[in-house]
């Protein structure tokens, strides 16, 4: 993958650092349960999953999101482990991924 194909990063504020706590493929959708630096819990939802390729990303801690290009309609979401020297990872070819609760009013300082 050339560093061309990066797009951008996903989400706000609250995924980096945060944890994969549940994973759940529901057929079509795929549900990531995040728990956030903060506390807080956040939930993906990848819809319409062309492929998932992962290994033991449940209690990952995520660097980033990073959307790459991948051929319309799909989008391609490559989440970043935080830790270089473990082999866990997650990336998932979806038509869209949605962020809940989204954060509408950012929190400042």
């Amino acid at each position: 993958m050339e560093e061309s194909d990066f797009i951008s990063y996903v989400g706000d504020y609250r995924v980096h650092d945060s944890t994969i706590v549940k994973i759940q493929d529901n057929g079509q959708e795929l549900v990531i349960t995040l728990h956030g630096i903060e506390g807080e819990n956040l939930t993906l939802y990848l819809r319409d999953v062309l492929t998932i390729n992962m290994h033991e990303a449940g209690g990952m801690m995520l660097y980033a999101i990073s959307e790459y290009k991948y051929p319309a309609p799909y989008r391609k979401f490559i989440f970043a482990n935080w830790k270089d020297n473990d082999d866990a990872f997650l990336e998932v070819i979806a038509k869209d991924l949605v962020l809940a609760p989204e954060l509408t009013n950012p929190v400042e300082g």
